[in-house]
């Protein structure tokens, strides 16, 4: 913690301005101090080209006034709104740091045990931050890399939709036919949803004999092979079943626009993956991360692209505060909690990525299920499941950082140093 502060205030030339922006909607205020924190100016801007061309008049007018060699602004990585202002820094060559929201809080509440809060306040709060070297240096992705972490973020929340149109399905058909669920554990299979088009409710199929019913789910079948014997127990099933008898025809709608909502989700889901890999292709780093065999191509373009330009990076223990799977001990005085947690302060994406690539090598890489192994058995320390795959996690994240750094392919049996 202080090595990190104290290399970013050896960063910082002396007699530099500090400006805190508390981002909005539709006003952004900007307060500026000095390094003994000293407020010099305060002002309002929108976000518009005539808003941040004012922003920068008068921090050249401050700057120029108190003879300052450079200002460093600051923010919160507020919605999409802390992207347009870096991008409009970057174009005009001013260093911009962001600052954790939480820290803010925190330490605006420290210093107004009131807990008062306005704009402004947390605009001196962001500056004070960085007057003291609290803050981060993550800058804006660019070409591919942005390409990737877009892809990303759009490849969760589809999945995300999926899940929840999923969930909505089984809730309507626990109502029209619960017993279904006992026949098709996965309702989104081609037969399954055939079946719901257009007879989720067990008062439907049981007024159809077996040959006629199997005969209308079959006009609605996009598979390669309906499963007939499965339909035959969905028949004999429908005959004393508990499903309701009211509101049957809004449910058995509902039921049809969720499958339709999941057949677009899905052919959007195949899109947004293949765009993930095409993408992940035109990077250099690409070949190095498929040569690992058990890694797949998605998972492989989610790491990178969570991760980013590997070249901002200057060792493997960054990537893992990144994700957030650093243990992180609580220990004070006589207090000593055994069990060290990872921490969860970093990218989910990127930890979500990490482990379901851990479980697919732990099962295809004999280094990892050896390894996978040995934490579990070991004399000392043993450990639990969970640990070791976030012990692996680790380990997986320091492979592809030795990977990408070195320009060099994936050896199983070759122990990948940091």
């Amino acid at each position: 913690m202080q090595s990190r502060i104290s290399k970013n205030l050896d960063g910082v030339k002396t007699g530099t301005l500090y400006v805190g922006i508390d981002l909005g909607l539709d006003r952004n205020e900007a307060l500026v101090i000095d390094s003994r924190a000293r407020q010099l100016d305060r002002l309002g801007f929108p976000h518009s080209r005539h808003g941040y061309d004012y922003l920068l008049r008068r921090l050249k007018g401050i700057q120029d006034k108190h003879q300052s060699p450079a200002v460093l602004v600051g923010m919160e990585p507020t919605n999409y709104f802390w992207k347009l202002l870096a991008n409009y820094l970057e174009q005009q060559q001013i260093n911009y740091r962001l600052v954790n929201a939480y820290t803010v809080k925190k330490h605006r509440e420290g210093d107004q045990l009131d807990r008062s809060k306005d704009d402004t306040r947390d605009a001196f709060m962001i500056a004070d931050l960085l007057r003291t070297g609290k803050y981060t240096r993550t800058q804006l992705l660019h070409g591919g890399y942005a390409e990737l972490r877009t892809y990303s973020t759009l490849y969760d929340q589809v999945r995300r939709d999926i899940r929840r149109h999923k969930t909505i399905l089984r809730t309507v058909v626990m109502q029209l036919f619960p017993e279904l669920c006992l026949v098709f554990k996965d309702l989104t299979g081609y037969t399954a949803m055939a079946v719901l088009r257009d007879h989720a409710s067990a008062i439907a199929v049981r007024e159809l004999s077996q040959e006629a019913f199997i005969a209308r789910v079959r006009t609605h079948f996009v598979g390669k092979r309906l499963m007939v014997s499965k339909l035959c127990r969905v028949h004999l099933l429908a005959t004393n079943s508990i499903g309701v008898q009211d509101s049957l025809r809004a449910l058995q709608e509902t039921a049809r626009t969720q499958i339709d909502a999941l057949v677009l989700l899905r052919r959007q889901f195949d899109t947004v993956c293949a765009a993930l890999v095409d993408t992940l292709k035109t990077l250099p780093e690409a070949p190095y991360l498929l040569s690992m065999h058990g890694l797949g191509k998605v998972q492989a373009a989610i790491i990178l692209g969570e991760i980013g330009d590997p070249s901002r990076y200057q060792n493997a223990g960054q990537l893992i505060k990144l994700a957030g799977t650093q243990p992180t001990p609580n220990n004070s005085g006589r207090k000593n909690k055994g069990l060290t947690p990872i921490s969860r302060k970093g990218r989910p994406r990127l930890r979500t990525a990490l482990y379901f690539s851990v479980m697919c090598l732990i099962r295809v890489d004999d280094a990892f299920a050896r390894e996978y192994l040995r934490l579990q058995t070991r004399c000392q320390n043993p450990l639990t499941k969970m640990q070791s795959i976030g012990v692996l996690m680790n380990k997986l994240l320091r492979i592809l950082w030795s990977l990408m750094r070195n320009r060099t392919l994936y050896q199983p049996d070759h122990q990948q140093g940091d």
